[in-house]
């Protein structure tokens, strides 16, 4: 027969919300906890201080924050700290019993932080992403979700007891362990700080798939589960919101963007707009029978990702949602988890732990066998299946909804946490072994001028910092020779030395309209390339962006630029300008000088230094005489890429292109055979006049370093472009004993020769590093 058993709580009314301070009589004998909005905040700094703390200790060891603050809450909990009575009322009182509603107060509080997080997570998500990821990401995010689902499904099937009530608890956590979750990944790169590498990208772009899957998979589960006539009504009442938010609230948010004066901040009504319509988004969710997250994240993705729009909600808001009040949700449900009943029932989830492992093996193999038959280096397969096992906030929160709903009970609320903890705690410290951080650029594949076919289109990513560097850069590409048969994509990236704001910020001059009397930080820029853009249909393509950013950080900008793009080549501006008078140097910037190091260090692609003297093809146009170019050539990777410029721009027959080959005799050779073997064969095109009569091959036999330089000097006026390769750390006989007196090492030791202020001439100077980063 059953029994219902009825509870009395009494509390006070009206409740009591605020203190009237220390000073009122009684306060200090019946404590601050007869208050709720005082014990709210002590809560709530209470156990932030606590989780900061731990992260303060523990990040020493390799763990990330979320890690961290999971064992915080551990501690917190009713295994440790909460066991004692008055810590327990202080933190989590008990509705009614303990005469406060604290507890649901801070709950509500909490929540609110989780749903801004799922709305960011949603804002800073490009679903666009999904159309042009590759073979290789579909491959890796379909297995990464499907094979640990029928994998775990046919073990559910031969150790699980099936007749139990319980068994749905068992699918549930089973099948959780099975998905990739987007955000919690993107959240490890970050705090890894990959997230722009090559592993990087395949990680997110993998992982957007499996979750794109594993949403599908859930809503198709849930439909099944219906009745016909409820399923098709569930249907269509979500088909009918994501259409309101797609076709009603994208286009409002583009109008918003369009609106927006370029380089204006977004105006506060449209970020209340914004925020209101989240609130109602939520609410409209629950009441189509979903989870009120579900708005949250929906609507977060229709928001237009990167600046101003996107840029501007996540910096308004992801400090104090996410920075403040994540942590404290994450505290919290670990602390309310009773470890206790989970040491307790250990030997009855037997079947849990062994479907949780053979669920983990299986999406390892998934995710690592896919990459390796891509011929993905050994390491990086396993950094990217450590990467995509990885747990994370959302699974926890999901967890910790399915124990609140009563779907969990506490044991396997228990192992589910500590599953969450382990791979949150594992995976990052392993990822760190595996990946080397100096590969962060790097790709899998060759991004330079050799490799290009020649009449192949020409990535080029131009870095711009004043408005005098425009017109030698616009000369310089023009010198390639773009045709609509072998055009140049140019992307241009404007860089700004961050002054009087916290923030970096990077703009994209394409989704805003500018208006006349609106300021922007481009606006000379924007205006010549588009100019030279349309004067060159089909010839010329170009992007531009511009960067404001602290000067040591802006090789950040310029390398994700590049990767991002799939640049072939950098083009950077010389540190010093030259009067176009006298030719004297008019100034000199070491900022310039440490930027273009650091890019050299760490480009994905090849790199090119323009030395600006005044030398162009408009110049010599304009005096009717052609334009000169010669390529000084000693060998090697650097100086073949020299070459591979060299022959675009020989295409052009209003164009002479010198090849001065400086070599030694052959007894004398100090190139090794197959480098020996590969300069001859890029040499033979210009030996034997494949390329038309405005080429000419010369080669000079030098036997020091010397007499090298004299003929560098001797000949450096005759020409109005002069392309040399970097060859750093390379010596020869041709340059021996000049490296000693290299004053600028990141130009190689031709570059510095040609960039010497006692070097009387006006020619410019391209100094070529090809591709390192492999």
């Amino acid at each position: 027969m059953n029994s219902t058993v009825m509870e009395e709580h009494c509390m006070t009314l009206p409740p009591k919300i605020n203190s009237q301070g220390f000073q009122v009589k009684g306060y200090w004998e019946h404590g601050v906890l007869q208050f709720a909005m005082p014990q709210l905040q002590l809560q709530m700094v209470f156990i932030f201080a606590v989780s900061q703390a731990c992260h303060f200790v523990l990040k020493h060891v390799g763990l990330p924050p979320f890690a961290t603050q999971l064992l915080a809450g551990i501690m917190l909990g009713t295994t440790m700290i909460g066991k004692n009575k008055n810590m327990k009322k202080f933190l989590f009182p008990n509705f009614g019993v303990d005469d406060s509603q604290a507890q649901e107060i801070l709950d509500a509080v909490e929540l609110l932080g989780y749903t801004l997080f799922l709305f960011l997570s949603g804002v800073k998500t490009d679903m666009g992403m999904l159309l042009k990821v590759g073979k290789k990401s579909w491959t890796i995010g379909v297995a990464a979700t499907m094979v640990p689902l029928m994998v775990g499904g046919a073990a559910l099937l031969a150790l699980a007891d099936l007749s139990k009530p319980d068994v749905r608890e068992i699918v549930a956590l089973t099948s959780l362990q099975s998905v990739t979750v987007f955000p919690v990944i993107s959240c490890l790169l970050n705090d890894l700080k990959i997230q722009n590498s090559e592993l990087g990208r395949l990680a997110l772009s993998s992982s957007l798939v499996s979750n794109v899957l594993a949403i599908l998979l859930l809503f198709l589960t849930s439909l099944m589960r219906l009745k016909k006539a409820d399923a098709y009504n569930h249907f269509a009442m979500t088909a009918g919101y994501l259409l309101v938010v797609i076709l009603i609230a994208r286009p409002a948010m583009l109008w918003m963007i369009r609106q927006t004066p370029e380089g204006r901040p977004v105006k506060e009504s449209y970020l209340r707009a914004i925020l209101a319509t989240l609130l109602l988004s939520s609410l409209l969710s629950k009441y189509l029978g979903q989870s009120i997250l579900f708005g949250s994240i929906i609507l977060g993705l229709v928001v237009p990702d990167g600046p101003p729009l996107g840029s501007t909600i996540v910096n308004k808001l992801d400090c104090f949602f996410v920075g403040f009040l994540l942590p404290i949700y994450v505290t919290v449900t670990a602390a309310k988890v009773d470890l206790t009943a989970l040491m307790a029932s250990v030997e009855g989830l037997k079947v849990e732990l062994t479907l949780v492992s053979i669920v983990f093996v299986s999406k390892f193999a998934s995710c690592f066998v896919p990459p390796l038959l891509c011929q993905m280096p050994v390491k990086d397969s396993l950094a990217l299946a450590l990467i995509l096992c990885c747990k994370g906030v959302v699974e926890l929160g999901i967890y910790r909804y399915l124990h609140e709903m009563e779907a969990f009970s506490e044991s396997r609320m228990g192992l589910a946490l500590m599953a969450v903890l382990a791979l949150a705690s594992l995976m990052p410290i392993l990822v760190k072994l595996l990946f080397n951080k100096s590969r962060k650029y790097a790709g899998y594949q060759k991004r330079n001028v050799v490799h290009l076919k020649p009449d192949s289109e020409l990535p080029v990513l131009a870095c711009i910092h004043r408005a005098d560097q425009i017109n030698p850069v616009i000369d310089l590409v023009d010198a390639f020779y773009p045709t609509p048969e072998g055009p140049v994509r140019v992307y241009v990236l404007h860089l700004i030395k961050m002054v009087g704001r916290a923030i970096p910020i990077f703009i994209s001059h394409e989704l805003q309209n500018k208006v006349a009397n609106g300021t922007s930080y481009s606006d000379h820029l924007i205006s010549a390339f588009s100019h030279y853009a349309r004067s060159n249909p089909g010839a010329i393509r170009a992007s531009i962006f511009t960067a404001v950013s602290p000067p040591k950080l802006m090789y950040e900008d310029i390398c994700h630029t590049a990767l991002d793009n799939l640049t072939a080549l950098i083009l950077l501006p010389f540190h010093k300008r030259w009067s176009s008078i006298d030719g004297s140097v008019v100034s000199e910037d070491n900022h310039i000088r440490g930027l273009n190091c650091s890019v050299l260090q760490w480009a994905p692609c090849s790199v090119g230094i323009l030395i600006d003297r005044g030398g162009s093809p408009n110049a010599a146009a304009a005096s009717d005489e052609p334009f000169r170019v010669a390529v000084f050539f000693l060998g090697g990777n650097d100086d073949r890429e020299a070459l591979a410029l060299a022959r675009r721009m020989a295409r052009d027959p209003q164009l002479y292109l010198t090849v001065l080959h400086l070599g030694v005799d052959e007894e004398d050779g100090c190139i090794i055979s197959w480098d020996k073997m590969i300069d001859g064969e890029a040499l033979k095109v210009f030996k034997e006049g494949f390329l038309g009569k405005n080429v000419e091959y010369r080669k000079e036999i030098v036997k020091d370093g010397p007499k090298t330089a004299r003929l560098v000097r001797s000949l450096a006026h005759q020409f109005d472009l002069i392309i040399v390769g970097r060859r750093h750390g390379l010596e020869c006989i041709q340059t021996a004993g000049l490296s000693t007196w290299t004053e600028l090492p990141e130009l190689g030791i031709l570059g510095d020769l040609l960039a010497s202020t006692d070097l009387d001439t006006s020619s410019s100077a391209l100094v070529v590093q090809q591709q390192q980063r492999l």
